[in-house]
């Protein structure tokens, strides 16, 4: 519906036109299609003549799964000569060139200032809505392949994990690094881009058990200014209990264990006990550490700690473990 009388391949795509075109693709409503013009605008100078290659990518990037991210991971290197790392679109250009979406006379050299042309535009879209996105929850792991149970239906599907698959959490961008597999886990919901049976892109949507205690917080906070007086937030500030009275202190504990806050946690909240909240947020933190490095506790704890003789006694039994555990010991008493 756009160009009803002539095409014009060569010509320029203007702004207006893009975001057209990714609504329609994608289906979006207004207010989503006004949120990504936002957030492109403060990403990337928009071209006064038209869409750049760089913001068409960023754009299309963002609708993809990548969405805010603009940090390439650990690890990660440039695929294009003219493309450097600190290069706002850099992460969504990258992330359409793995996901094999461009035309090969872009391959090598990008250009991400050049105008895109409708031409290349609408060969990028039409391979980008070749893909598949499937929501759903993991009903089995077995190795690098997933059992997904769509949200819609009862249909399983089975998809493979490649060394290539990135990881999109609220928090962070990931590459599958060794194990990294290993943190998705049975009743996760998760979303993925595929093509065929091949995971190219995994969005994980739950937030870590620390920034689910600080979100929690917050919102504990905000729900509480709702409905207390001036008076009790003052009388909370202050610590003062027997202004604020014992109905609102168990209404107030309440409030924040049923916003993800243990117990424990909440007592000392309360008090204003911030030496037991640092060390439980302490322990939180390098529990979580552990769990995502497949590493134990322990050994994280004597790092944070600065405790070397314990830090390299810890390691060399982690290391003694994973050897014992490894393929290649397992390869090399077979043979």
């Amino acid at each position: 519906d756009l160009w009803t009388d002539q095409f014009s391949p060569s010509s320029s795509l203007s702004h207006e036109e893009m975001f057209n075109l990714v609504a329609q693709g994608f289906q979006l409503a207004a207010e989503e299609k006004e949120t990504l013009a936002n957030w492109l605008g403060e990403l990337l100078v928009a071209h006064p003549e038209g869409v750049t290659r760089g913001e068409f990518g960023a754009a299309l990037a963002n609708l993809l799964g990548l969405g805010e991210h603009v940090e390439a991971p650990e690890g990660f290197y440039p695929s294009f000569a003219d493309l450097n790392m600190d290069y706002p679109g850099f992460m969504g250009v990258e992330l359409l060139q793995r996901l094999g979406l461009l035309p090969t006379h872009m391959l090598g050299r990008f250009e991400p200032y050049r105008l895109i042309t409708r031409s290349e535009a609408a060969f990028i879209l039409h391979q980008a809505l070749q893909l598949d996105k499937v929501e759903g929850t993991i009903e089995e792991m077995q190795g690098k392949q997933i059992a997904l149970k769509e949200a819609e239906g009862d249909e399983t599907r089975l998809f493979d994990l490649l060394s290539e698959t990135l990881f999109v959490s609220p928090g962070s961008l990931t590459r599958n690094t060794i194990n990294r597999d290993e943190q998705l886990e049975k009743g996760q919901t998760i979303a993925i881009l595929a093509r065929g049976k091949q995971a190219l892109l995994v969005n994980l949507e739950e937030t870590s058990t620390a920034q689910a205690l600080l979100e929690g917080l917050n919102k504990a906070t905000q729900a509480l200014v709702d409905v207390l007086t001036p008076a009790q937030i003052n009388a909370i500030i202050a610590g003062d209990w027997e202004l604020l009275g014992e109905e609102v202190s168990y209404e107030l504990h309440d409030e924040l264990v049923a916003r993800g806050v243990s117990p424990w946690e909440a007592d000392a909240l309360l008090k204003r006990d911030w030496e037991s909240v640092q060390m439980m947020l302490q322990e939180r933190l390098t529990q979580e550490a552990a769990d995502y490095l497949k590493v134990a506790p322990e050994l994280v704890q004597a790092a944070l700690s600065q405790d070397w003789a314990k830090l390299v006694e810890y390691a060399q039994v982690e290391l003694a473990q994973r050897l014992l555990t490894s393929d290649w010991l397992k390869n090399a008493t077979t043979n």
